[in-house]
């Protein structure tokens, strides 16, 4: 089991320190630039879209798009907050709104530094030597190593936080409504703050694919301050 280190605010600058590598290791080359935010896009696209097919299906039978049930809810509503005009009709819309808005931007706000938890917690459990921090000029958390690691520990450290944060609840949320989770409103809520984490992963799941196509099966990877290195473990 690694350690994981929080080190706090730090630069761009920061050095990983002594890092040998064998000097037939091999730069692991990026066909898709992680960073693009347009290639980010055609990545997490996907993914959010077959979430997002099932609930709009359901929300037709049940939920939001279904009129009788909505018709139901603002009789409940109106009983329950005694709706009784339309300017406490207005104010309490408002205020859901609100509401909503500003759960989804603690959401996101707390979507950085526990993304890299996960990832830290990963790379942990495999044995890495793992920091988390801040940096500041980028505005991003990241979760960093010089550990080595095999190409399927690497890939599963990346892509932890897009599938424990966010394709497993969001599966959970499709499974669970309507049976146990009956306020569509709700439903809508958790399912985008899981689009919001998966949002975030858009650099992640761009390194697997680069991963997957340029670095072979049982290579080890290692990150240095000037690139990350793959390199086949030499029998001893």
């Amino acid at each position: 089991m690694g350690k994981i280190e929080m080190i706090g605010i730090i630069d761009d600058s920061y050095s990983f320190g002594q890092v040998n590598v064998p000097d037939d290791a091999n730069i692991l080359k990026a066909d898709i630039d992680n960073l693009n935010p347009i290639n980010q896009l055609f990545f997490w696209l996907p993914i959010i879209l077959c979430l997002l097919i099932p609930m709009i299906i359901k929300q037709r039978k049940y939920g939001l798009f279904n009129k009788e049930e909505q018709i139901k809810i603002k009789e409940e509503n109106i009983k329950r907050y005694k709706l009784d005009t339309t300017g406490k009709k207005v104010c309490f819309v408002i205020k859901e709104y609100l509401k909503i808005v500003v759960i989804l931007m603690i959401v996101g706000l707390l979507s950085m530094p526990i993304h890299e938890i996960f990832h830290a917690i990963a790379g942990a459990i495999f044995g890495a030597d793992m920091k988390v921090g801040f940096i500041y000029q980028m505005f991003a958390a990241v979760a960093i190593t010089s550990s080595k690691l095999s190409k399927m520990q690497y890939l599963i450290l990346l892509l932890t936080p897009v599938t424990v944060l966010g394709i497993i609840p969001a599966i959970l949320i499709l499974l669970n409504y309507p049976k146990k989770i009956k306020n569509a409103k709700l439903a809508w809520i958790a399912l985008t703050a899981c689009i919001i984490f998966i949002m975030t992963t858009g650099p992640d799941l761009i390194s697997s694919f680069n991963i997957i196509k340029n670095v072979p099966n049982g290579a080890v990877m290692q990150q240095t301050d000037n690139n990350m290195f793959w390199y086949m473990q030499k029998n001893k």
